[in-house]
């Protein structure tokens, strides 16, 4: 609480003589210890001792003086801490600070207090006047009082004001000096100090200054009112007036106080004094003119005597003024009625139609005479005319109440759906008061909502099959590499001239049909391997227009109309052509083998995002490829539906699909960042509108060919070629074939002869039969692999220091996956070559590594020749 300033206070020096006194006491016990064991030193040891003896009564007598100048700091100590709120200082005769409570120490700092005043004090004449004053009592050490305003801050630009009340007062303190005379002990000597107490008021005066701004606005606000205000002793003299009634009635306000207001009246003046409260029209005398105005008098009671306050309202309208006013509300009210967005009803009790709005007429698609003293009820169901009187019931009993609910209409034979909500319309001038008289029906038209809304629930359940199918895409690719790989080992140990051998082959390209059902089943997923090309649209058309010619048949009359200006769309080919053969056999399908097939392509450009399902598309130019039958159509019911996998309106029919075309058709699309617009009516036909987007070079990067489907070829021992097959797109390579394992990795196998087993590689796969089959199909080339579980379980065998050369590993596993896993091992290992196999195409793994390139990519199913080949291939871009 108490600050040693300079080291001058008496306490502080107490306690430093105090602990030199105890140091001299323990020397003067060190020497009378020395004395007994030393004895030949004894008259050095009394030298010693007799010295300390003189240094302890020395500092005893500077301790008792100290002891009494600590006495009386303890006087001006209390004098400080009586009160925390100010800022506290005291400073000797030579101004020097003795003591200062914290805030006095925070604010002043070590700086004179009148010093600190003469800086920062904020020029007027006020100032000057009261620090002269403060300078002379000081001068004069004379108690005095006064107030300040000072700018702290004075490097700011800005004037921060702040309000000092400063105290000055000097205090007398004795003080004894020992050994001052002959005989006497001690003398009494005075010795004076400031004592400086400040108090900030700037909270004050600030409060102070709002209460006079306040009170000189709320005088401003009356004087220019916008109504006449004055006041009137019992005897009709005008005490106020405000300017507004003054400069009405074009005076001076200070010839008017005193005057009667009688003088001001050109009409019954008396009625303002023998009324007592008075409301009505007056005339008043305007350069001897009679104006008429209301006046709203008022006596009351104040200070013991009668007043009058009065308010005069001038220019008040007339009749026909009135009138016009009224006409112009009823004009605005008729354009916010008539132009409301929501459709608006109004009803009486007995639910007759009294008014109805524009936009509720165009919901019903009839005329205002249909509706005007028609039941509203006969305009809806059955259901809702019963709410329509059970609400005016409800709104006779609860006046807070409200109605909200969802039906249909028949608008022109076509239903639509609508959300009323019915509110009370009350009479504020009933005798009753707040009566019902009637209903106001809001109505909005929610079609489209209602359609959006199920095109959104369509689209997220459109992403739920596609997590399904991709899910289970991934768990049967896992599956199929197990089956082609342990085939690829049953046909290395039995030839072509084996019994099994046939039926091996048999289940190596049934496996191979069952990785086009995962290709399909990773289309809707959208997360199927692509190759995307820039292509142009007709000269893709003229590539497979006599394939679809001979799809459809010789019935079915088929029209290609080429639009201009198209641009390129960036696909695959591929699976473009797979587009257009799912529609062209949905639309075979539909028109029943006869009728017209037109496809016609042209360009658009969207200028705003476009809303598909849940899903925004951005604004571009798009290449539109629509693709109309003659057919049967689409149900409305099932036209929400069609793009579902495995939903189909042909059950039971010999031939008849899986329900996966459309759904492919959605996945590949969308994955190829466009989307579908479906137009179809019942007996008349069907159009799919596809939106592809367009680019207007053909020079933009496009991605090399990869995993076409190529021929595999299985010889016998002579090396005749004993059967061909056509290996899958998607995730085995399409390298020939010698009892399941490619030719094209002999001649690197060969280069790399006697060095495999010291490449080591680290094989990491959770499901038990590809990490067999795998690795034990490397360890058969040469290779030393080390195959783990899982990825921690990998993991391991990094952290405990093991060092490989290579690392397959699949993506998606249980807890850590394998792109977690080869980011970790690449900061442990930096050279280790990775790869990384999947189900998914190698877009996804390259998003989910951020666009990294540092790896190798290898596509599920893959068969033992797939994966040694892809090794090789590492291999030789590494060496």
């Amino acid at each position: 609480m108490l600050r040693d300033i300079n080291h001058r206070r008496p306490d502080r020096q107490l306690e430093r003589n105090l602990v030199f006194l105890a140091y001299a006491i323990m020397f003067l016990a060190l020497g009378m210890l020395a004395f007994f064991i030393y004895p030949q030193y004894s008259l050095y040891i009394i030298i010693f001792m007799v010295f300390w003896n003189i240094a302890c009564i020395l500092m005893t007598i500077r301790i008792l003086k100290v002891g009494e100048y600590a006495i009386g700091f303890g006087a001006l100590a209390g004098e400080i801490l009586n009160d925390k709120t100010k800022y506290y200082r005291i400073d000797n005769s030579l101004g020097e600070i003795i003591l200062a409570n914290q805030l006095a120490v925070d604010y002043f700092k070590d700086i004179p207090v009148l010093a600190f005043l003469e800086k920062n004090i904020i020029s007027s004449a006020a100032n000057k006047l009261d620090l002269q004053k403060l300078t002379s009592a000081v001068a004069k050490l004379q108690e005095t009082e006064v107030e300040l305003s000072i700018n702290p801050n004075q490097n700011s630009v800005f004037l921060a004001e702040e309000w000092l009340k400063v105290k000055v007062k000097p205090i007398y303190l004795n003080k004894a000096d020992i050994f001052e005379g002959e005989y006497s002990l001690k003398k009494i000597c005075k010795e004076t100090y400031l004592f400086w107490t400040i108090e900030n008021i700037t909270a004050y005066k600030n409060m102070e200054q709002i209460f006079q701004n306040e009170m000189s606005s709320l005088q401003n606000f009356l004087d220019f009112l916008p109504v006449g205000l004055y006041t009137c002793n019992k005897v009709g003299e005008i005490e106020y007036i405000n300017q507004t009634l003054a400069d009405w009635l074009k005076i001076e306000r200070n010839t008017a106080i005193g005057c009667p207001i009688d003088d001001y009246i050109a009409h019954k003046s008396e009625l303002l004094h023998t009324a007592g409260d008075f409301a009505g029209n007056m005339l008043f005398s305007v350069n001897k003119n009679p104006v008429e105005a209301f006046v709203k008098q008022q006596n009351i009671h104040e200070n013991n005597e009668y007043k009058t306050h009065g308010v005069v309202i001038w220019n008040l309208p007339n009749d026909r003024d009135l009138t016009a006013q009224l006409h112009g509300c009823f004009d605005k009210l008729e354009a916010i009625f008539s132009t409301a967005p929501i459709g608006i009803i109004v009803a009486d009790k007995e639910l007759s139609v009294l008014q109805i709005n524009q936009y509720a007429l165009d919901i019903f698609k009839q005329d205002e005479k249909d509706f005007l003293q028609q039941k509203i009820a006969a305009k809806f169901n059955t259901e809702a005319a019963a709410k329509f009187t059970e609400a005016v019931q409800v709104f006779t009993d609860q006046s807070d109440s409200e109605y909200n609910f969802a039906t249909t209409i028949a608008a022109e034979g076509q239903e639509k759906s609508v959300q009323l909500h019915i509110m009370p319309m009350y009479s504020r001038y009933a005798p009753t008061g707040d009566a019902i008289v009637g209903l106001i029906i809001y109505i909005e038209d929610t079609t489209g909502k209602r359609n959006l809304e199920m095109q959104v629930a369509q689209a997220q359940k459109m992403q739920a099959f596609g997590q399904l199918a991709g899910g289970v895409a991934h768990d049967f690719n896992n599956l199929l590499t197990a089956v082609i790989g342990y085939c690829d080992l049953l046909i290395q140990r039995h030839g072509v001239g084996d019994p099994s051998f046939s039926d091996l082959v048999q289940i190596k390209q049934n496996a191979n049909r069952a990785a086009g059902v995962a290709r399909q089943l990773l289309a809707i997923s959208r997360k199927q391997p692509l190759n995307p090309k820039l292509i142009d649209v007709t000269e893709a058309f003229s590539e497979i227009d006599h394939l679809l010619i001979r799809l459809l048949g010789e019935q079915i009359k088929f029209q290609i109309n080429y639009g201009t200006d198209l641009g390129y769309i960036r696909v695959d080919p591929v699976q473009f052509s797979q587009v257009m053969i799912n529609l062209a056999i949905n639309a075979k399908d539909a028109m029943g083998g006869k009728g017209t097939l037109t496809i016609a392509t042209r360009p658009e450009r969207l200028n705003k995002p476009y809303n598909f399902g849940t899903d925004v598309i951005k604004p571009g130019d798009f290449v539109v490829i629509s693709v109309s039958d003659t057919g049967c159509g689409i149900p409305p019911e099932n036209i929400n539906r069609i793009f579902e996998p495995f939903f189909s309106t042909k059950k039971n029919v010999v031939g008849s699909g899986t329900g996966l075309g459309l759904a492919m058709v959605y996945g590949i699309v969308r994955q190829t960042e466009g989307f579908i617009k479906v137009f179809s009516e019942v007996g008349k036909g069907t159009t799919f509108e596809i939106y592809l987007p367009a680019y207007e070079n053909k020079e933009i990067a496009e991605i090399p060919e990869k995993n076409q489907p190529q021929e595999e070829v299985i010889r016998d021992k002579s090396g005749k070629a004993a059967m061909t097959t056509v290996a899958p797109a998607v995730g085995l390579d399409a390298g020939k074939m010698i009892l399941g394992l490619n030719v094209n990795t002999f001649d690197s196998q060969r280069t790399l002869a006697g060095h495999t087993n010291e490449f080591r590689i680290l094989f990491v796969e959770d499901e038990d039969a590809v990490r067999t089959v795998g690795a034990r199909g490397l360890r058969q080339k040469g290779f030393s692999v080390t195959d783990c579980i899982s990825a921690e379980n990998a993991l391991e065998h990094i952290q405990n220091g093991e060092k490989y050369d290579m690392m397959i590993t699949d993506m998606m596993m249980p807890g850590m996956s394998g792109t977690e896993l080869a980011a970790l091992v690449r900061q442990k290992q930096p050279e280790i070559i990775i790869i990384l196999a999947s189900g998914y195409s190698e877009e996804i793994a390259r998003k989910e590594l951020a666009g990294s390139s540092d790896f190798y990519f290898l596509s599920k199913p893959y068969s033992l020749g797939d994966l040694h080949k892809k090794v090789m291939e590492v291999l030789a871009q590494n060496e």
